[in-house]
């Protein structure tokens, strides 16, 4: 099954750390990314949601809870990111991420630009799914390790 032409989506920017003109530029080039990818790919951009200087835990990004709150209230159905580590540094936390927002299972979209994960698309959630399954292994064999 193919993607959908007239999907609706919101972009998600983040930024941790470096000077103010990094900062900047940071975001300007993830959003330049994501409308790229859009214009290429039929979608809608109805908002973008950033997160400045935030901290590490991904429960405490206010810009994508309010990214996620928008697309749960039917304004958008999918959420579009640069690249995997614009929502978390931490591949385990992404991957908890995805799962709790049900990208792989209740037709809500999720576009990772730069590895090119389009969970509209067979391929895309392959994909993720595997990603999923990668960490995950690499979790076991990090705490089979420590003991």
């Amino acid at each position: 099954m193919g993607a959908e032409a007239s999907t609706v989506a919101v972009g998600y920017v983040r930024v941790a750390t470096g000077s103010a003109r990094k900062r900047e530029e940071s975001v300007y080039l993830q959003r330049q990314a994501i409308l790229r990818y859009a214009k290429n790919n039929g979608i809608r951009i109805a908002r973008f949601f950033a997160d400045h200087d935030c901290i590490a835990d991904i429960a405490m990004q206010q810009g994508l809870s309010d990214a996620m709150e928008y697309i749960a209230k039917g304004r958008a159905s999918m959420l579009m990111v640069a690249d995997i580590t614009r929502l978390s540094r931490s591949m385990e936390d992404c991957m908890a991420f995805i799962d709790r927002q049900q990208f792989l299972r209740d037709g809500l979209g999720l576009i990772l630009v730069r590895e090119r994960i389009d969970t509209r698309t067979d391929t895309g959630r392959l994909l993720l799914r595997t990603m999923q399954r990668l960490v995950h292994t690499a979790s076991c064999i990090d705490e089979g390790g420590a003991q």
